[in-house]
């Protein structure tokens, strides 16, 4: 697999914004990983893959069938049917739709998005695997190591691309101080503090996110000092 550096993924998600939303680079605009989806000419279907939210969402690099339920509750004697995907197809739990957890589906979907963006050529010439299904565990954590799975380190990557284009840095950086009234902006991170905490959720609905994605956001920016 490709290891890219978080550089590398700032300036992929920069390039993105660039291209298809310049405007996110100057105000807080939620992403709307649907249109970008259709952009890349992925198709994108809504189904319960898991009578639960064990996979949130997944991505077919290939051709392929896979078990979809007809609930998102499971009943006793429940039994799934298999259905036919076509390469280029996104298809995000229905279940987030059922639950309108529109916040959580704007992460998921964008993460599905960014698997195309960033693997689509290992998965071509490097796996047999045709689906990349993603676990809910998976979600939210953006730091990895050499050390790791190849899963994990895909995963989180993925996860720091995503979060780079919903929230592009510069933007991200000057939005936070700007709530915080600071008249500079400080070179170097600063000491999370309680009352930062209405202010992080004031940016996190603008994003259209939830909260720990922006908190985790600002630490991988180096904007609030990590925790140890």
């Amino acid at each position: 697999m490709c290891f890219y550096s978080k550089e590398k993924l700032e300036n992929m998600a920069d390039q993105i914004n660039i291209e298809f939303y310049p405007e996110r680079l100057e105000k807080v605009i939620p992403f709307d990983a649907y249109d970008f989806m259709e952009k890349q000419g992925l198709e994108i279907e809504w189904k319960y893959i898991t009578p639960n939210k064990k996979l949130l969402g997944m991505i077919f690099f290939g051709d392929e069938v896979w078990p979809v339920w007809d609930s998102g509750k499971y009943k006793q004697g429940d039994l799934p049917h298999k259905e036919f995907f076509k390469k280029g197809t996104v298809v995000i739990n229905n279940i987030l739709i059922d639950e309108k957890d529109i916040k959580k589906e704007r992460f998921v979907s964008g993460h599905e998005a960014m698997h195309w963006v960033k693997d689509k050529n290992y998965f071509r010439t490097h796996t047999t695997d045709v689906i990349h299904a993603c676990k809910e565990e998976v979600f939210e954590k953006t730091y990895w190591n050499n050390k790791m799975s190849k899963e994990d380190i895909i995963e989180r990557q993925t996860n720091y691309l995503n979060a780079a284009v919903l929230m592009p840095r510069n933007l991200i950086k000057k939005e936070f101080f700007k709530r915080l009234r600071y008249k500079n902006i400080p070179d170097g991170p600063i000491e999370y503090m309680l009352y930062m905490r209405k202010h992080i959720k004031s940016l996190a609905d603008d994003f259209g996110l939830n909260y720990n994605p922006v908190l985790y956001r600002l630490y991988d920016l180096n904007i609030l000092k990590r925790k140890d």
